[in-house]
């Protein structure tokens, strides 16, 4: 970034998805400025989101020269090349790097609808009832799919012995549901490396902001 440049604009909500990205740009110490708002329907800055992204999404990353960026992943890579020595993409070469991509993937593909479609189930069905079976088998699948991820997790962090942005999803995705106390239960894997991002005093900073 330029000197006397603006820093890019992340538009988020407060526990949302763009806590990941807010927690690798302080990792990287690359400067970025964080808009609040509410990608709620009817919400007075919901429009402000919509301009940028139609999609009505976080996170959205709005960069210096005013090019838009979408999806968490996208915008890490985009870091990765602004801040290379942040390391928390496995470089080409790097054994680790086809595991990170299966499970960074994994997470925001297969993951992350679960609450694309159940936190909010009356916006894709109609029928009160259906909503309500819609936000239960999702939350069902969930756990199914965390439970793959524990089993695929190594230690101290999910790859070994290096941290990657992975381990700041899990850090991040374990305050949603099904909730702390079920991540301590069910997959301990992932609740320890949770506890290790949060002990990073930069990650932790982010996730007080957000969660406390």
């Amino acid at each position: 970034m330029k000197k006397g440049t603006p820093p890019p604009r992340l538009l988020g909500c407060r526990g949302c998805g763009n806590v990941i990205v807010e927690a690798a740009f302080a990792l990287a110490g690359v400067p970025l400025a964080i808009e609040e708002v509410d990608y709620g329907a009817g919400s007075a800055t919901r429009q402000r989101l919509l301009d940028v992204n139609p999609l009505g999404q976080v996170p959205t990353l709005v960069l210096e020269d005013g090019a838009i960026l979408t999806e968490s992943l996208a915008i890490l890579h985009h870091l990765e090349t602004v801040e290379p020595s942040t390391h928390l993409i496995p470089p080409p070469g790097d054994p680790h790097r086809k595991d990170f991509y299966r499970w960074a993937v994994f997470i925001v593909a297969a993951l992350y609808p679960t609450w694309t479609y159940g936190d909010e189930p009356a916006k894709w069905v109609e029928d009160t009832q259906g909503a309500k079976q819609l936000r239960e088998s999702t939350d069902r699948h969930r756990q199914v799919l965390w439970k793959q991820v524990e089993e695929a997790a190594g230690a101290p962090w999910f790859l070994g012995d290096r941290m990657t942005a992975i381990d700041l999803y899990i850090a991040v995705m374990v305050n949603w549901r099904p909730g702390r106390k079920w991540f301590a239960a069910n997959t301990p894997k992932l609740d320890s490396i949770a506890k290790a991002a949060a002990a990073i005093p930069k990650v932790a900073a982010v996730l007080e902001r957000n969660f406390s």
